[in-house]
């Protein structure tokens, strides 16, 4: 957990079980489809998925599942 410096404030939560079960949810459905893929990503998409799944962690998933898709 994020630790504040006033003791007024709530402290913010912590969304890495969330960010966790977003990146797995994606790489599953990813897996779901069946041959090659291709990915296409506007660039005002790539910040936000960047936060959840990076490219990087994406390739070598699919490429570990037999989808090469770079």
């Amino acid at each position: 957990m994020a630790h504040s410096a006033r003791r007024d404030c709530p402290e913010l939560p912590d969304f890495s079980l969330l960010k966790r079960l977003a990146r797995d949810q994606l790489i599953y459905l990813l897996e779901q489809l069946p041959g090659k893929k291709d990915l296409f990503i506007e660039a005002d998409l790539m910040s936000p998925l960047d936060r959840i799944a990076n490219v990087s962690t994406l390739k070598v998933t699919l490429i570990r599942a037999g989808h090469l898709w770079w």
